[in-house]
């Protein structure tokens, strides 16, 4: 480690991959790039400069990634903003034509690092007639591939840093897609991610109104409808935006006598839907529920723009064209000398400066399109929040959700965004309130109503600079790279982890093993004679085993060093929370105290009430996960989101524990069977089993794959060669008949009957799905299955791969999946809030 404002050496390496630019030889030349920048517009600039610097050091505010990477750079292809809403806007939006505009839009905001977030809604369902050529869309659900396929390439780079002046890092494509509760692919939608492959790039969340909870509630009906495109052509051509309820209002005006909608599908109770949600959301961890109504009804521009989607981890929603502009408050900085509560003269200061840096921005950054310039500039959008609440709370020796805690929270969301508007207002005496305002309707919406008196009276007396300026991300990077402290408003996950990290380069003194020969094992063990370093530092590499792969390890400097074939050099080192180097500092720490309760302690209600109390002075959103236990049970998991939706918070996602214990568990929880051999028995099997049927194609040949199905588990596995069977047969039945014995006839859902369903397979290939079939119905664990099908060689390997295809579809969200994170190396990647998150580091596919 090599810069004092650093505790550890995780956080500095955050800074040198994720926001180190050129000259940038520390933090503090980091810091200072990004001040001049923003202050470059000011009258004095010299004042401001030093001022947003005094609130950059020491990790006090810590503006969002992409102000932190890109400010001060000069490069003209990048963007400030974190994320971008954006949609089909014009002229018939809905034709080939305005789909691949959209994409255009989507491939330069990816570009130019920015996330994306759009609302699939005005794309007809899969089935539709298009009249130009006489055949049918594909629908919504299957355009949403070629979104998915752009950000793969788009964001992928070459893998390699080939000059000075590029950067370390290469910003994944964050993605969010939203689709209304009542657009008819909705059940598609809902379902996409259960085909191995498809969608990975995206966050997904369906689009539940006040209509369609209220239906859920009362077990009424619910149709799936789309705009009635053929009888009102023009009008959908010249209006038609992905707005149903304008639409109706569209067609009512134009005095239309055709049904404004065509019903695609009548379910005979809501309930039905929103199991469909609920179950995939308990399971996979997504889709997400955005309660729409709520987000338009509490939006501070609620009479002259409409929101249908949001950035990629739901803290802002955004209407077409807007941008997050992120930043936030590290709470750790302000607790009193006493630690019992807030500094809040201290915290008034921040705020002040913060407001100010922020609004630059829109002033000084680059937008990937004309339409956002103008859109950020004339609504002039912040989000200021705060990041290291829970490592706060703790340093307090204060519970998360606690009342303590709840009353804390309240008083410091209160001050913080009456301050922040407070601070707007006089910001807009100065230099103008932002162009669309509108005094009365400003005034009179439903947010603003809550501020306080005096706030009201500033924002009536000057205006205000910002249509919005309050919001909480998850600072995934952001808390590691200000001395790990909590991210955003979630609880500590854990007290503290090893964590294994890719190292660009060896320490002084560290002797590097040469000439290595990975499948002999074979290379120098000890530094060789002609090595000039220090014999006492010159270091011996010695042979490990990590699951199936073969690596290097050594110590050096009292810490574990690893080197691998694909990884390269890596370091092994124990990190811990803010909180928990500070406590111990204190003398004050306590693992077993109820007040150092992590995420898993807490009971699902006491995450909703914090969310609750964080709600109620929020005027865009704030990205949290409500952590589930795996033995919750469904039905008091769907009323979570029902509760929240009572509550007024404007969306959920959840975190089901899968088999997170297991990776993070100090000791097995099978100690006492360690090394035996576990006997099973394996139930018996109905004469009737329903099947999914499966369509695989391997290096061009085509398989069908049915898995038998025992109360929903994979109990028996089936697989030939096809050709015949209609792609569109997603199910059937196998029938186990009595003679000859061994013998299986499956009937699928067309008619076709399979008798006997293995007529296309060699001998080898029936012996290895009785085998597989063997395993199934035996307990072993089906990611095991998958593994060592992939590993068949030779003339079977195609075939056992189909089967491998198949069967990783059952492969639950939050599984092991056993490949290592490609941040810090750890075997350790999970699924959460839709995103491929790491539980040993920073790293996320959405951030």
């Amino acid at each position: 480690m090599t810069d004092s404002k650093f505790s550890n050496s995780f956080s500095e390496e955050t800074w040198y991959q994720k926001y180190k630019f050129g000259s940038d030889t520390c933090v503090e030349d980091t810091w200072r790039r990004v001040a001049k920048d923003l202050a470059s517009i000011e009258k004095d600039k010299e004042k401001w400069e030093e001022e947003f610097y005094s609130i950059l050091d020491d990790f006090k505010f810590v503006p969002g990634g992409r102000i932190t990477s890109n400010a001060g750079t000069k490069l003209k292809g990048t963007t400030f903003f974190n994320c971008f809403v954006s949609g089909a806007e014009g002229y018939d939006i809905d034709s080939i034509e305005g789909i691949y505009k959209e994409l255009t839009r989507q491939a330069k905001i990816l570009k130019s690092e920015g996330g994306y977030g759009f609302c699939a809604d005005f794309m007809r369902p899969s089935g539709s007639h298009i009249k130009g050529i006489a055949n049918q869309s594909p629908g919504a659900v299957k355009f949403l591939e070629l979104w998915d396929k752009s950000s793969e390439i788009i964001t992928s780079g070459s893998g390699k840093k080939s000059r000075k002046d590029q950067k370390n890092f290469i910003r994944k494509g964050a993605q969010m897609v939203t689709l209304s509760s009542s657009h008819p692919d909705i059940i598609e939608f809902i379902e996409a991610k259960k085909t191995e492959g498809r969608l990975t790039k995206f966050n997904m969340s369906v689009l539940c109104t006040d209509k369609f909870m209220k239906a859920v509630e009362k077990d009424e009906p619910w149709d799936l409808v789309f705009p009635n495109y053929e009888e009102y052509s023009a009008l959908y051509k010249s209006s038609w935006d992905g707005n149903f309820n304008k639409w109706e209002e569209i067609i009512r005006q134009a005095g239309g006598k055709a049904p404004v909608f065509i019903i695609y599908h009548t379910f005979d109770s809501a309930r039905e839907l929103w199991d469909l949600i609920m179950s995939n959301t308990s399971s996979r961890n997504e889709p997400g529920c955005i309660f729409i109504d709520t987000v338009n009804y509490m939006n501070n521009l609620k009479k002259i723009e409409y929101i249908s989607a949001s950035n990629p981890c739901g803290e802002q929603y955004l209407a077409i064209n807007s941008a997050c502009l992120l930043g936030s408050i590290n709470l750790v900085k302000f607790i009193n000398e006493d630690y019992n509560d807030w500094d809040y003269d201290k915290l008034h200061n921040v705020i002040r400066v913060a407001v100010r840096l922020m609004d630059n921005v829109n002033d000084v950054s680059n937008l990937p399109l004309k339409e956002q310039d103008k859109e950020v500039k004339a609504k002039r959008r912040i989000g200021l929040g705060v990041m290291g609440y829970a490592s706060a709370l703790m340093m307090m020796r204060v519970r998360y959700s606690s009342k303590r805690g709840l009353d804390l929270t309240d008083k410091l969301m209160r001050f913080i965004t009456n301050t922040a508007y407070s601070e707007s207002a006089i910001l807009a005496k100065e230099k103008g309130a932002f162009d669309k305002y509108d005094d009365s309707d400003f005034l009179s919406s439903n947010f603003v109503k809550k501020l306080d008196d005096s706030t009201k009276k500033l924002i009536k007396k000057y205006g205000i600079r910002n249509s919005h300026l309050t919001s909480i991300q998850p600072t995934g990077n952001s808390a590691c790279f200000a001395n790990l402290v909590s991210g955003g408003l979630e609880p500590l996950f854990m007290h503290g982890y090893v964590r294994t990290s890719i190292q660009p380069s060896p320490p002084d003194g560290m002797w590097m093993p040469v000439d290595i020969v990975w499948n002999k094992k074979s290379f120098f063990t000890t530094a060789p004679d002609n090595w000039d370093g220090d014999e006492k530092t010159s270091t011996q590499w010695k042979w490990v085993k990590e699951g199936d792969e073969h690596l290097l390890s050594t110590e050096f400097n009292d810490k574990v060093w690893k080197y691998d074939k694909n990884r390269g050099l890596l370091k092994e080192e124990w990190i811990e929370d803010y909180a928990v180097t500070n406590l111990k500092a204190r003398e004050k720490w306590n693992p077993d105290a109820k007040w150092s309760d992590c995420s898993m302690d807490l009971k699902v209600e006491e995450h909703i009430k914090v969310m609750e109390v964080f709600a109620n002075m929020i005027d865009s959103a704030m990205s949290k996960t409500v952590s589930v236990s795996n033995d919750y049970p469904y039905e008091d998991f769907k009323d979570v989101y029902i509760k929240a939706w009572k509550a007024g918070i404007k969306g959920v996602t959840t975190y089901r524990e899968g088999t997170m214990a297991t990776v993070l568990s100090a000791t097995s929880s099978l100690d006492s069977t360690e090394g035996k051999i576990i006997k099973t028995s394996s139930p018996e099997r109905p004469k009737d089993l329903n099947c999914d049927v499966h369509h695989i194609k391997v290096k061009g040949e085509e398989y069908f794959v049915l898995v038998g199905l025992l109360e929903g588990d994979p109990y028996e596995v089936f697989a030939g060669k096809n050709g015949f069977i209609d792609k569109k047969t997603k199910k059937g039945s196998v029938r186990k008949l009595g003679r000859p014995k061994g013998v299986y006839k499956a009937v699928l859902e067309d008619g076709l009957e399979l008798s006997p369903v293995n007529a296309t397979c060699s001998q080898d290939e029936d012996a290895l799905t009785r085998m597989t079939s063997t395993a199934l119905r035996h307990g072993a664990d089906i990611h095991m299955i998958v593994q060592q099908l992939e590993k068949v060689k030779g003339d079977m390997h195609t075939f056992a791969k189909s089967m491998a295809r198949a069967l990783k579809k059952y492969i639950k969200d939050g599984t092991k999946e056993g490949y290592n994170c490609p941040d810090c190396g750890q075997d350790s990647l999970i699924r959460m809030e839709g995103c491929l998150k790491c539980l040993g580091c920073s790293y996320s596919a959405c951030s």
